[in-house]
């Protein structure tokens, strides 16, 4: 009996074994249970830290066409064992299930589903992808390649985007296309996202089909639109389902610094690139001849005293035969591609390289000449319609031509960046390899897109890729692109808020798109800002986006602008014919600037409010203890711009620690003031300043003290009023009274004279492209006009300033007053301090609200 009863024992403890299987590898631990049938997800566990997320798991979701319910891993069961084995550093675990007998005439059923799980060794997360296999045609709808329900607070989610457990665990599609549901299983709603709907964003239409009409606290859900099976050689169908991961935080990171992190191993890795475009250079457009050889001379000419070097040189759209799909303009190139790799090798004997502008769908291209040759058009959604047209990646004629072509082109010509322009995968017509719906059009149309930068990465594979016109901001988009587009208008000036520089209002409008998408921390997209495009630099031989008022320091921080967002595509659409020696030494110096801080900069985040209405703002990176700032001040007033100095930012170091920060732009000194990491930091900007910071540990320095402001006084009139005040004597640089008046101007006199403004600018009221407009236009900017006067004739003098006959205005004094500047160290990568001799401040001299 003893014995019996010890068998017993055993025989229940293995069943109860055989009950649990788990896959990890020290760091991270996912845990099944059997339930008689099939196999369940019962929890994560961070194996580095012991903690457990318990989890109740669908494990799958399989819908039909024309169903509202699914099936789950409840109508399944179990072939076999698990299979679990090891292959070089990685663990599988795959579960093979077939439908249960009642279910098995539902036309998603498959004949068998593989499930399987994969860990490497050293990775804080693993995967997971489904096989769906069938004896005949199938088209599933959605495929939830999980479904599972956590307690934890959850975040994130969206449109190629990962959800957050506990600020512990992410979990996540590495496919751009696919998306990811939350907390009731239907949180983030379609386009829900604070980013979602601005600029010129991609619209596709899901029809409510990514809805979960049961839905539950707490269920996370993973889904695409697979649409058609694929005919496999053996006549058999099969979908393969995107890949589906969930990993932990270690080391005390957030969810979001361990996703980052992931997503390091996996991205293109961040790569500076420098070009020139010939976009808005009427004589660089034409390339027969020598216009473009021509141009990256003078570049040359002027940026090889200061170490610089162009990456390439790009032609933009016009290059092509748009009676073909990616042939060269015989106008230009007679012999075809062989003359583009003349062009190509000429540029890189001269000490360059080629680029090329080029649309994956054929936009801008002549669409009717291809239904002739028998390539499909894509028909696009009403949002799309309202734009080109454009052929459907998908279609099986024209996907082959663009996979043997575009590498092709790439390999044979030596291009190394293409700029792939007009992105709109939407297609809903018949017969291009996927159902007649938005939803799988678009992925079918996605898939054919990745495909072809794959297979230019395989052939060229130092190949800089940058799409740009409706992408959208997925991070696992840079595991295929460099650079993702900004969503903007091309070039624009914002004049919401008054500014009296043409190049400030440039500047605002860059950044309010950028505090519009990344301003918010509870709810931007995880693609670092210094991976986008944001169309670069431009100067012109037209004058464009800038006034004849502009001077050199308005030039020098709008680069600076440019190149403190963390830019690693530096596009510069200049004419060098546009430019002086001294702005080549702000824009040179800036980019070396830039390049010696670019660790930093690669990981800058939005700070502050918004651009356009006042609020100071700016760009601030770290990397390690090494902290870099870019801040601006788009108002009259001194502002105290506050920003983070926690994780919320990426910010690994201790808390409690003290940084000190130099000055570096306007001009060269310390900032007298420490800052404790855990603790906001909180730095002043004068009137209309842009800065740079330089952050590291240690106590702050002495800082040159700051001039004495004169003394003034206001009074009211009955016809006006009058400002009072004695000017100082040395002041090197500005001395400006700036008015503001909304709308009008009031009449101004010194002492009885009239003055007459040295420069003047007026509203623009949410002057946004027309293509970009949605989710942009501010409430609160209402119309406005500005006259900068200089005041440096009256220096030393007491002065009576009269305003009469206006309403509401503004009026401040802008003063640059001398100092004794510190030496600044020569260099090529020292930014120029412009104004190390003096300091700035604005004192605000009246306020009339009425």
């Amino acid at each position: 009996m003893k014995l019996l009863k010890i068998a017993l024992l055993l025989l229940f403890f293995t069943t109860a074994r055989a009950q649990q299987i788990q896959i990890g590898n020290g760091l991270v631990e996912r845990n099944f249970t059997f339930d008689g049938k099939v196999w369940r997800t019962t929890a994560f566990r961070n194996q580095s830290t012991r903690q457990l997320i318990p989890v109740k798991s669908d494990e799958f979701l399989i819908l039909a066409m024309d169903k509202q319910k699914g099936l789950t891993i409840a109508d399944f069961t179990a072939t076999g064992s698990p299979e679990k084995y090891n292959r070089a550093d990685t663990t599988f675990l795959t579960f093979t299930y077939k439908p249960l007998p009642q279910v098995t005439k539902d036309p998603v059923a498959p004949q068998l589903i593989k499930v399987q799980y994969s860990l490497k060794k050293g990775e804080n997360f693993l995967r997971k992808q489904l096989q769906l296999l069938y004896k005949s045609a199938a088209t599933v709808d959605r495929l939830e390649v999980e479904r599972l329900t956590i307690a934890q607070e959850q975040k994130g989610g969206g449109k190629g985007e990962p959800v957050f457990a506990g600020n512990q665990l992410f979990l996540g599609l590495e496919y751009p296309g696919g998306y990811a549901r939350r907390t009731d299983g239907n949180t983030p709603k379609d386009y829900g996202r604070h980013y979602e709907k601005v600029g010129n964003y991609s619209d596709i239409n899901l029809e409510g089909r990514d809805i979960d009409h049961q839905g539950g606290k707490g269920l996370i859900r993973l889904m695409h639109f697979p649409g058609f099976a694929l005919k496999k050689a053996d006549n058999r169908y099969e979908i393969n389902s995107k890949t589906a991961v969930n990993g932990f935080s270690l080391n005390n990171q957030s969810a979001e610094m361990a996703f980052m992190t992931y997503l390091e191993g996996l991205w293109k890795k961040p790569k500076s690139f420098l070009h020139y475009n010939n976009w808005f250079e009427p004589k660089a457009k034409d390339l027969s001849g020598d216009g473009l050889i021509d141009i990256y001379r003078e570049f040359k000419a002027a940026t090889a005293p200061y170490g610089i070097n162009l990456d390439a040189v790009v032609p933009d759209n016009g290059w092509q035969n748009t009676k073909s799909v990616w042939d060269p303009l015989p106008k230009f190139f007679p012999n075809g591609i062989k003359d583009v790799k003349r062009l190509s090798d000429r540029l890189k004997a001269e000490g360059t390289g080629f680029g090329l502008w080029l649309s994956i769908n054929g936009y801008v291209n002549k669409i009717d000449w291809g239904l002739a040759e028998g390539y499909s058009e894509a028909k696009p959604n009403a949002y799309f319609a309202k734009f080109g047209r454009y052929y459907s990646l998908s279609s099986t004629k024209y996907k082959d031509t663009v996979l043997k072509k575009i590498p092709l082109l790439a390999k044979e010509t030596g291009t190394i960046y293409f700029k792939h322009d007009f992105n709109q995968l939407s297609d809903l017509a018949p017969g291009n390899n996927h159902p007649p719906t938005d939803r799988h059009g678009h992925e079918a149309n996605l898939d054919a897109c990745l495909e072809v930068l794959v297979a230019t990465r395989k052939m060229n594979p130092g190949i800089y890729q940058n799409m740009t016109n409706w992408v959208w901001f997925s991070p696992w988009w840079l595991k295929y692109a460099d650079a993702l587009w900004m969503l903007a208008g091309d070039d624009g000036t914002n004049g919401n808020w008054p500014e009296i520089s043409t190049r400030a209002m440039a500047s605002t409008d860059r950044d309010t798109y950028l505090w519009r998408m990344w301003g918010n921390p509870a709810d931007r997209p995880l693609v670092p800002i210094s991976r986008l495009m944001t169309h670069g630099i431009i100067k012109t031989s037209d004058g464009r986006m800038e006034s004849k008022s502009d001077n050199l320091q308005d030039w020098q921080e709008y680069v600076l602008m440019h190149y403190g967002r963390g830019t690693l595509l530096k596009e510069w659409y200049i004419s060098p014919s546009a430019m002086q020696p001294e702005e080549w030494k702000a824009l040179c110096t800036v980019h070396n600037w830039a390049k010696a801080h670019q660790q930093a900069l690669n990981n800058t985040f939005y700070v502050g409010g918004r651009p356009d209405e006042g609020s100071a703002y700016g760009y601030m990176g770290w990397k390690g203890d090494k902290g870099v700032l870019v801040a601006r001040n788009p108002d009259a007033k001194t502002q105290k711009l506050r920003i983070p100095f926690n994780q919320s930012v990426h910010v690994s170091g201790k808390n409690g620690t003290v940084f000190h920060a130099d000055v570096v732009f306007p001009y060269a000194d310390a900032y007298p003031q420490n800052f404790t990491a855990g603790q906001d930091i909180e730095i002043i900007l004068p009137g209309y300043a842009t800065m740079a910071f330089e952050f590291e540990k240690g106590e702050a320095g002495n800082a040159v003290p700051m001039p004495a402001l004169p003394v003034y006084h206001t009074s009211e009139q009955a016809d006006g009023s009058t400002t009072e005040l004695t000017l100082p004597t040395t002041v090197p640089d500005r001395c400006d009274l700036l008015v503001t008046g909304f709308p009008n101007l009031p009449e101004l006199s010194i002492d009885g004279k009239p003055l007459v403004p040295a420069r003047t600018s007026k509203a623009k009221i949410n002057n946004f492209a027309s293509y970009a407009l949605a989710g942009m236009p501010s409430a609160q900017a209402k119309p406005w006009n500005m006259a900068s006067f200089d005041l440096k004739p009256y220096l030393g003098k007491k002065i009576k300033i009269s305003y009469k006959g206006a309403g509401a205005f503004k009026s401040f004094l802008l003063i640059e007053q001398a100092v004794a500047g510190k030496k600044v160290p020569a260099g090529n990568d020292i930014l120029w301090p412009i104004t190390n001799n003096s300091r700035r401040q604005t004192i605000p001299l009246i306020n009339k609200t009425h």
